[in-house]
Parts: structure tokens; C-alpha cells; sequence
């Protein structure tokens, strides 16, 4: 009998050490700084209208208009989390887009000819707590949504002066409180949800939602596979106003150091 106690106080002893140690080397593999970045390409398409000055327009976008007019595009995520608690989320996508035409009438009847670029950068800045729970992490998220859209529109005659131009230049920060549900399915798929809503003095309204897949193609990359929807109502009364969805698939490689 006392040696059947002495090996059930060994076993569970040795069982201790083992959970201890398995235990001391998540929390070794969690600790300290943790980053990632992501370059990704999204299928956009934007619905809505907008005004600018006393003109209105309706907004119909989508990726083959995109593809045929993009001069430049860019879009990028950096990430990073520190002991598997406190993190940081930067997102930043930008595209170039220019137009011509050659039958432009102006009040005379004379042709002329058209040019419009457009710009638009969207940045997102958050900082967030995560919570871990048996059902997955949950990041509280807090932070900033920075829009940033320019438009230039040209006339020229047909002799190729300048007939006449105008230039647009707004910007302006949203602010932003949301949460996001990271679960892993299996050993190399990773379920995410977020939804994000904000306001400020000209955003009457403004939320975005992402939802999709990662997938672990070794341990310092994955991809992520995602559906991307954003709105914004913005009335800057007299000068530009903008409402509309921007939303699309979203594919992106992510890189881990």
C-alpha cells in the first residue's frame, strides 16, 4: 500500500512538472512583441452618391472599372500584440484613378475635352485588448478612421488649352469603437469576424465589417481569404458630401515575425 501512494505522489508529481512545463513554454512562445504585415488585394465595389459643390452623382464602381482606370494602387495591414494582450492595427489602402474624355459640350455647344483624376486613401488606426475565452479571443478595439480623397477635373479645347478646372481636396478622421472574434477551427484554419461603428462632427454614421478564413502555409505566413464591407455617411454641407458602401473579397499573404 505504501508503495502504491509513493507511485501515485510520483505520478502526480511528474504529471505537475509536465502541465507546468507545457504551460511556462506557451506563455515563453507568447511573450514579448509579436508582428505581422499583410499586403492584400480587394475586389471593390462602391455604391452610393455624392455631391460636390451644388453638383450631385451617383457613385457606381466597381473592379472592372477600377482595373481599367487604376494608375496606382496599394493596400496594406501591419499588426502587432504584445504578450498575447495588448495590440496595435494599421490598415492602410490607397488607389489612383484617371479618366479622359473627348466629347465634353460646355454651355456654348463647343467640344471639349475632359480629364478627371481621383484619389482616395483610407487609413485605420486602432489599438485593442484581447480576452481570451473558451470560445476563442475577443479584441476590444478602439481608434481612428482617416479618409482622404482628392479630385482634380480638367476641360481643355479642342486645340489643347485649358478651358477650365477644379480641384477638391477633403479629408477627415472618424472615430471608432468595435471588437473582433479570432477562433481556430483546426490546426491550420483560423476563423475572424470584426465590425467596427464610429462618428465624428461630419459623420452622421460610419462602420465596417470583415469576416473570413486563415490559412497556415508554413510557421511565418498564411492567407487569408475575407469579405470586406465599409460605410460612411459624411455631409460637409456646401462643399462635398459622401455616402456609400465600399465592400468586396478580399485576399491577402501575411507574413509573421
Amino acid at each position: 500500500m505504501t508503495r502504491i501512494h509513493a507511485l501515485s505522489t510520483s505520478l502526480l508529481a511528474l504529471s505537475f512538472v509536465g502541465t507546468s512545463a507545457i504551460a511556462e513554454e506557451m506563455n515563453t512562445e507568447k511573450s514579448g512583441w509579436e508582428h505581422s504585415v499583410e499586403i492584400y488585394a480587394l475586389a471593390l465595389n462602391i455604391r452610393g452618391d455624392s455631391t460636390i459643390g451644388n453638383l450631385s452623382t451617383d457613385v457606381d464602381v466597381d473592379p472592372k472599372f477600377i482595373m481599367d482606370h487604376i494608375d496606382m494602387g496599394a493596400m496594406l495591414r501591419l499588426e502587432g500584440i504584445y504578450d498575447n494582450q495588448w495590440g496595435y492595427y494599421i490598415d492602410y489602402s490607397y488607389m489612383n484613378l484617371s479618366a479622359s474624355t473627348n466629347s465634353v459640350l460646355n454651355t456654348n455647344l463647343e467640344l471639349l475635352k475632359g480629364k478627371t483624376e481621383i484619389r482616395q486613401g483610407v487609413l485605420e488606426a486602432k489599438g485593442f485588448k484581447r480576452y481570451q475565452y473558451d470560445f476563442g479571443s475577443i479584441d476590444y478595439m478602439f481608434g481612428i478612421r482617416w479618409w482622404d480623397n482628392d479630385i482634380d477635373a480638367k476641360l481643355y479645347t479642342t486645340n489643347g488649352n485649358l478651358s477650365s478646372s477644379k480641384s477638391l481636396n477633403e479629408d477627415w478622421v472618424d472615430y471608432l469603437i468595435g471588437a473582433r472574434w479570432i477562433n481556430d477551427i483546426t490546426d491550420k484554419w483560423q476563423f475572424h469576424a470584426s465590425i467596427d461603428a464610429g462618428l465624428s462632427g461630419d459623420t452622421s454614421f460610419t462602420s465596417s465589417v470583415l469576416t473570413g478564413v486563415r490559412y497556415e502555409m508554413n510557421e511565418w505566413s498564411d492567407l487569408n481569404m475575407a469579405y470586406k464591407s465599409t460605410w460612411v455617411d459624411y455631409d460637409n454641407e456646401g462643399t462635398f458630401t459622401y455616402n456609400t458602401a465600399s465592400q468586396g473579397f478580399l485576399v491577402g499573404v501575411g507574413l509573421y515575425f
